[in-house]
C-alpha cells in the first residue's frame, strides 16, 4: 500500500506545482529575463522581474564618472530577487550594499498588455534610499491597478555626485544612472507590458528633486510623459558646493584635493566602506540637510532649473506637485534635551543658519530675516521649537515646491495639493510612538510601502491607499487625476491657482503658507535673466556640445 500512496502524494505535490502561477519569462533586446511571482494587497498575482542590470558596475575606472550600459546576454537572466542597493550609511535593515548596484526591478501583472508606466526615484537625501521590493518601495498597492511598476538604483553620495566642476570630475553619476534608466525602460518595457509613450516619473523628497532635474534636462528629453514631484523640488535657492565636500572627502582620506586627476586617482582605490564611513562622520546633528547635489554641467544640466522653467526651457509635461502639512516640523525635536547645543543656536543663529537652512555662509543679513520672521524677538527653546521647524520644512521642501508651481503653471498643467491626513503612523511620531501631524514621507506608505512602514488591511488608514493609489494610476494613464470624493481636481494655470488639500474629506481652497512664502520669495527673488538664459534652447545645446570640442 505504501508506494500507491507515495505515487499519489508526488502527483498531488507535481499538481500544485504546476498549478501555482509562473511568471512569464520575458524576451528582451538584451536577452531572456525570468522572474517570480508576488502578490498584491487584494490577492493579484504580480510579476515581479528584480535585479536587473541596467549599467555595468561603476568601479575601478567607472567610478566617478558617467554609466555604462550593459550588454546583452546569451543565457536567460534570472531575475529573481533584488539587487544590492548603492553603498550609503545609516539603518539597512541588513540589506546587501555593492558598487555594483545600478539595476532597476519590474512589476507587470500582464505581460501582452500596453499599461502605463510609473518609474519611481527613491528619495534619502541624495546619501540613503532604495528601491527594494521590501524595504524600499513595494508594490503591492500600485499593481491592484493596470500599471506597470519600475523601482530603480542610482548611485549615492560621493558615488554620485562628486565634483571638482571640471571635465574629469563633472558630477551629476546619480542622475546621469536616472537617464540611463530611463532609456533602458523606452527601449525594453514594451516586453512587460508596458507603454513607452505614458511613462510617468515619480519622486519622493530627493527624489522629487531628481524629477524636476529631469523635467530640464536635455538628456531626458523623450523620456518620460508626466512627472509626479512629492516634497522636494530642484527650484529651491540652495547653496550648492559640491567641489568643497568632494576635496574634503579627499583631505580625510589623506589624497591629493586639488589637481583633479590625482583626486580621482587616490579616491579609485579606496574602498567603498571607507568612503561611506568617513562621509557619515560629517551627519554631525543629524538634521535635514543635502550636502551632495546637482551640477550645471553643460551636458545634464545648461542652467538653473529655475531659469529653464521660467523662460519655458522644460519638458511641459502635465505634473503632480505638493507637500506634507508639517513636513520637517517635528525634526528638530530630537535635539529638545541638548540645551547646550539649542542655546548656542539661540545666540548664533546666523553662524548655523547655513547648514541648516541650506544658505550661502555670507546670507547673515538673511539668516537674521529669518530668525525674526519665524520668532521676531523670541528666544529659541526646548518649549517653542515648531518655528525652528517651520523654517526648516520651508527652506528644504516648501519654498522649493511653491516656486515649482509658480513657474511650471504658466506653461503646462499643475496639479498642485497638500497632503493633511495624519494616519496611525508617522516618520516623525511623538515620544509615545504617536502621529504628531502629516510629515515628511508620510504619504508615500499610501503608495509604495515597505516591510517596516506599511498599513495593514484592517486599519482606519486603508481607504488613503485607495485613494493614492488611483490618483498615481489614473495620473499615469490620462495625464490628469481622477475625481476624488466627489472633488474635481482642477490644474492650476497662468490663470488660476489651484490647492487640493487631501485629507479624510478632500477640498479645494486657496494656496496655503502664502505669508511664509512670500518672505523666502522676497530673500531669493528671480534674478533678471543673464544674456545666456535669453538665448534659444538649440543655442544652449550648441554651447553644451562646443563646451567639450574645446576642452
Amino acid at each position: 500500500m505504501e508506494k500507491p500512496i507515495l505515487l499519489v502524494s508526488s502527483f498531488l505535490l507535481l499538481l500544485i506545482q504546476f498549478s501555482h502561477q509562473q511568471a512569464p519569462i520575458v524576451e528582451t533586446a538584451l536577452g531572456n529575463i525570468r522572474g517570480d511571482v508576488l502578490t498584491t494587497r487584494r490577492g493579484r498575482d504580480i510579476y515581479a522581474y528584480r535585479g536587473i542590470h541596467y549599467a555595468k558596475s561603476p568601479t575601478g575606472l567607472r567610478r566617478f564618472a558617467p554609466p555604462v550600459p550593459v550588454e546583452p546576454w546569451n543565457d536567460t537572466l534570472d531575475a529573481l530577487a533584488d539587487g544590492p542597493i548603492c553603498p550609503q550609511g545609516g539603518l539597512t535593515e541588513g540589506l546587501t550594499e555593492s558598487e555594483d548596484c545600478l539595476s532597476l526591478n519590474v512589476y507587470t501583472t500582464n505581460v501582452n498588455a500596453t499599461e502605463p508606466v510609473i518609474v519611481y526615484i527613491h528619495g534619502g537625501g541624495n546619501i540613503y534610499g532604495n528601491a527594494n521590493s521590501e524595504y524600499g518601495a513595494s508594490p503591492k498597492y500600485l499593481l491592484d491597478e493596470n500599471v506597470v511598476l519600475v523601482g530603480i538604483q542610482f548611485r549615492l553620495g560621493a558615488f554620485g555626485f562628486l565634483s571638482t566642476s571640471t571635465y574629469e570630475a563633472s558630477g551629476n553619476y546619480g542622475y546621469l544612472d536616472q537617464v540611463l534608466a530611463l532609456k533602458w525602460v523606452q527601449a525594453h518595457i514594451r516586453s512587460f507590458g508596458g507603454d513607452p509613450t505614458r511613462v510617468t516619473i515619480l519622486g519622493l523628497s530627493a527624489g522629487g528633486m531628481a524629477v524636476t532635474l529631469h523635467l530640464v534636462s536635455p538628456m531626458s528629453s523623450g523620456l518620460f510623459s508626466g512627472a509626479v514631484v512629492m516634497s522636494g523640488s530642484a527650484t529651491h535657492h540652495y547653496d550648492i558646493d559640491n567641489a568643497y565636500w568632494s576635496r574634503k572627502l579627499a583631505h580625510d582620506l589623506g589624497c591629493p584635493r586639488f589637481n583633479t586627476k590625482y583626486l580621482l586617482n587616490c579616491l579609485r582605490q579606496v574602498s567603498w566602506q571607507q568612503i561611506v564611513n568617513v562621509t557619515e562622520g560629517w551627519r554631525t546633528y543629524d538634521l535635514p540637510h543635502i550636502k551632495w547635489n546637482y551640477e550645471i554641467d553643460g551636458t545634464f544640466l545648461l542652467e538653473h532649473p529655475i531659469e529653464s522653467i521660467r523662460s519655458n526651457r522644460f519638458h511641459r509635461v502635465p505634473i503632480i506637485a505638493g507637500i506634507t502639512y508639517n513636513e520637517f516640523d517635528f525634526s528638530i525635536q530630537a535635539k529638545e534635551n541638548d540645551t547646550d547645543l539649542l542655546d548656542d543656536i539661540n545666540e548664533n543663529f546666523a553662524l548655523y543658519a547655513p547648514e541648516f537652512l541650506q544658505l550661502n555662509s555670507t546670507d547673515e543679513s538673511k539668516a537674521r530675516t529669518i530668525r525674526s520672521f519665524y520668532y521676531n524677538t523670541t528666544d529659541i527653546y526646548k518649549y517653542n521649537l515648531v518655528g525652528f521647524g517651520q523654517m526648516t520644512s520651508d527652506a528644504i521642501i516648501g519654498h522649493g515646491v511653491h516656486r515649482l508651481v509658480e513657474l511650471a503653471r504658466n506653461f503646462t498643467d499643475v496639479y498642485y495639493y497638500r497632503f493633511d491626513y495624519v494616519g496611525e503612523k508617522s516618520e516623525f511620531p511623538d515620544s509615545l510612538g504617536k502621529p504628531q501631524g502629516a510629515c515628511h514621507a508620510d504619504d508615500i506608505i499610501y503608495i509604495l510601502p515597505r516591510t517596516s512602514f506599511s498599513v495593514e488591511n484592517n486599519s482606519t488608514d486603508i481607504f488613503m491607499v485607495d485613494r493614492m493609489v488611483n490618483v498615481i494610476a489614473t495620473f499615469a494613464a490620462n495625464g490628469k487625476p481622477p475625481v476624488i470624493e466627489n472633488i474635481t481636481w482642477t490644474p492650476s494655470t497662468a490663470d488660476e491657482l489651484v490647492v487640493l488639500y487631501n485629507n479624510k474629506y478632500p477640498f479645494i481652497s486657496n494656496p496655503f503658507y502664502v505669508d511664509r512664502y512670500a518672505m523666502w520669495d522676497e530673500l531669493f527673488p528671480l534674478k533678471e535673466s543673464a544674456a545666456k538664459a535669453l538665448l534659444p534652447t538649440v543655442v544652449l545645446l550648441m554651447l553644451s556640445a562646443s563646451r567639450y570640442l574645446v576642452l
